[in-house]
């Protein structure tokens, strides 16, 4: 039977997730962010930021690939941004690859799916993204 995240995560730990504390060795700027879409949590995570919930934290460590096509051009293909998470919880910890339009997309994780969805800034013809600015967004599904 599939359970509803929002009923799976309390309220507690909704703030836990959006708000952890930075560690001294986390970067400053934006925090990481969360919003509950019916059994889905969406996170927001800036460049080298973590989320956790109390039985996993997802870390958004770097962009792998960013070769979306241009907001402004046509393009044959629309290219594929990749991202490298670092999950853990419990003793387990997984660094995987999600991208947005090659395998994998989604990944399962200690009864977590958790997918890609979007990363912004977007490019432009006459301008790539800084990397530190990259945000990533993710859905998280509890599936146990």
């Amino acid at each position: 039977m599939k359970t509803h995240l929002s009923s799976r995560i309390s309220a507690g730990s909704l703030a836990l997730l959006a708000a952890c504390a930075p560690a001294t060795d986390e970067p400053s700027g934006p925090s990481p962010s969360v919003a509950v879409v019916g059994d889905t949590a969406f996170l927001e995570l800036p460049m080298g930021r973590s989320a956790d919930n109390g039985e996993i934290s997802v870390t958004f460590d770097a962009v792998t690939e960013d070769s979306r096509c241009p907001s402004d051009v046509q393009c044959v293909w629309a290219g594929n941004g990749g991202v490298r998470l670092t999950l853990a919880g419990g003793e387990e910890t997984d660094v995987v690859i999600v991208n947005s339009t090659v395998s994998p997309r989604e990944i399962s994780f200690r009864g977590y799916s958790i997918g890609y969805r979007e990363l912004a800034p977007y490019p432009t013809s006459t301008e790539r993204p800084d990397p530190a600015a990259y945000v990533v967004r993710i859905a998280v599904v509890d599936t146990r």
